[in-house]
């Protein structure tokens, strides 16, 4: 049963050990700075949103992890692909080109990309409204655009030194396309009775 849930996950896997090295840095500061802030500041923190707080700072480093740190699906996705592509197109939103025959190692690729690109600001979409919670919607739509194209764009500037990353402007769809699902899911929580999403982000004023 364990096999079957975890098998969808098991194609980002590459991602999992970057994460880990760069929690093991960011995590021991992130508490050491909160914890020199709580006691310089004199106010009492909140257990819940201190949490909330680390979970985006884990989050923040398995998002570093996946986007800037090179593995072998990228490669062989950068081959096909020049550096930059500035071109929305709907074959490469959707896997659904002629060129990509159900079944082949391209449609495969970008199928993973796609599906990646998605669930990787899926969790923005949720953290942010909860951190923020004087932000409006589209303050939360345009935080997920401005993130995604400055990764895109250091993918981009990186391939001066030897990278193979690509600046791709469907993947800034992609990623906001995942950050307004997350962004949903707050919306629908709220809507719940007895649910408490405490987050005025949804609320229009």
């Amino acid at each position: 049963m364990l096999h079957y849930l975890l098998y969808p996950f098991l194609a980002y896997r590459s991602v999992f050990y970057p994460t880990l090295i760069l929690c093991l840095v960011a995590v021991p500061c992130w508490l050491v700075i909160r914890l020199y802030r709580r006691r310089t500041s004199g106010h009492r923190a909140s257990l819940g949103r201190e949490l909330l707080l680390l979970t985006f700072i884990v989050y923040c480093c398995g998002l570093a992890a996946a986007t800037l740190n090179p593995h072998d699906t990228v490669h062989m996705r950068s081959q096909a692909m020049s550096g930059i592509e500035l071109r929305p197109k709907l074959a490469t939103l959707t896997c659904s080109s002629a060129k990509l025959p159900s079944g082949s190692n391209a449609r495969f690729f970008c199928m993973y990309n796609a599906k990646g690109n998605v669930l990787l600001f899926f969790p923005l979409g949720i953290l942010i409204p909860l951190i923020g919670r004087r932000l409006r919607f589209w303050h939360v739509v345009l935080i997920a655009i401005a993130a995604s194209a400055s990764i895109e764009t250091l993918q981009y500037i990186s391939r001066v030194w030897g990278s193979y990353r690509l600046a791709d402007i469907n993947d800034v769809i992609l990623n906001t396309l995942g950050a307004c699902l997350g962004l949903l899911v707050v919306t629908l929580l709220r809507l719940v009775p007895g649910m408490r999403v405490s987050s005025p982000v949804l609320q229009r004023r």
